[in-house]
């Protein structure tokens, strides 16, 4: 029996052809919703391929990864977001109050429904009686906003995770459950990567290094792209130190088998000083953006720097972006 790893050229072109021929096959490509992005990414994030996002403590990362898992739910694909950091519940109040900031034209005499706001509504801490579409039909955009959830809630699997429990073998048996359930491979999303269990206790370059190397394989397995936060090194926490993908925590193998490694950084902190001198309000509104760093990419060109307005007391950001047009700095130099 020929290994059915072995594959000839022919039939990859075979195959090819045929989906392109066939409407209702799915491309290999799953855009982010943030077409900056996606252009930066050369389309999107690719079957087969790893994707880590780094950047400090508070940038938005669960965020900015929740909003490209909506965009995958509601383009009629199902996503696999395997969740360490968060409880079901609270990831989906970030995704009801982003779309009724989406959806709602919001004027001076009103303001956008807030992640806290929806909070209240499900955990029965504000003043209104009912249900969900009760609670939630007291603000504007709210019930077009559980409206739109609802619509894509079946694709959307959370899996609660735990740092003594969740093993590779576990998250690739939920994959394999929803590619099974749906016909087509999931967007997996990991949140994040250094708290995938490894019962062996191994020391922490040599677990990361397994982690890594396994969520490669899974996307390989499954023919699906995995997006992995990443946590940094304490180097890359310092003030005035611009994170680079050198400072994901735990294993040079971060880098190095990853097909994409973004960063995420406050514009604030990585914009030259002569910026936050002379600028508007020194720099104060730099704050509000964070810049998106494409550091590798095999699919296209590194190096690509795009930013985003943060929107995260609604749960989201901007996902009308744009590129940087100050110059960025590796590190800042603080004089008293």
């Amino acid at each position: 029996m020929v290994d059915p790893k072995l594959t000839l050229a022919s039939d990859v072109l075979e195959r090819v052809d045929r989906r392109l021929l066939d409407p209702d096959s799915a491309a290999p490509l799953w855009p982010t919703g943030f077409p900056l992005l996606d252009e930066a990414l050369d389309g999107g994030l690719r079957a087969g391929t790893l994707n880590l996002l780094a950047g400090a403590q508070g940038e938005g990362k669960t965020t900015l990864v929740l909003q490209m898992a909506r965009s995958s739910a509601r383009s009629g694909r199902p996503v696999v977001f395997v969740s360490f950091e968060l409880e079901a519940e609270t990831l989906l109040q970030k995704c009801i109050s982003a779309e009724a900031a989406e959806t709602t034209e919001v004027s001076s005499l009103s303001t956008p429904l807030t992640v806290r706001q929806v909070r209240a509504a499900f955990e029965a801490s504000d003043t209104v009686a009912g249900g969900l579409p009760e609670r939630l039909g007291e603000h504007i955009g709210g019930i077009d906003a559980l409206t739109a959830v609802s619509r894509y809630a079946g694709l959307l699997y959370i899996y609660r995770s735990t740092a003594t429990q969740t093993t590779l073998d576990v998250i690739a048996g939920a994959v394999k459950d929803v590619l099974v359930e749906h016909g087509v491979a999931p967007l997996v999303v990991i949140d994040y990567l250094q708290k995938v269990c490894t019962p062996d206790h191994r020391g922490e370059e040599e677990k990361v290094t397994r982690i890594t190397e396994g969520l490669k394989d899974l996307s390989i397995e499954f023919e699906c792209p995995v997006l992995a936060i990443s946590a940094s090194d304490r180097a890359g926490l310092e003030p005035g130190t611009r994170m680079r993908a050198r400072n994901m925590r735990g294993s040079t193998a971060l880098a190095y088998e990853a097909d994409v490694v973004m960063i995420m950084s406050n514009k604030a902190d990585v914009v030259a000083r002569h910026h936050l001198m002379y600028g508007a309000n020194n720099g104060e509104h730099f704050k509000d953006w964070s810049v998106v760093t494409i550091e590798k990419n095999r699919s296209g060109y590194s190096g690509g720097e795009v930013e985003f307005r943060k929107h995260l007391e609604c749960g989201r950001f901007d996902a009308n972006g744009q590129a940087v047009s100050e110059k960025l700095v590796d590190e800042r130099v603080y004089t008293e």
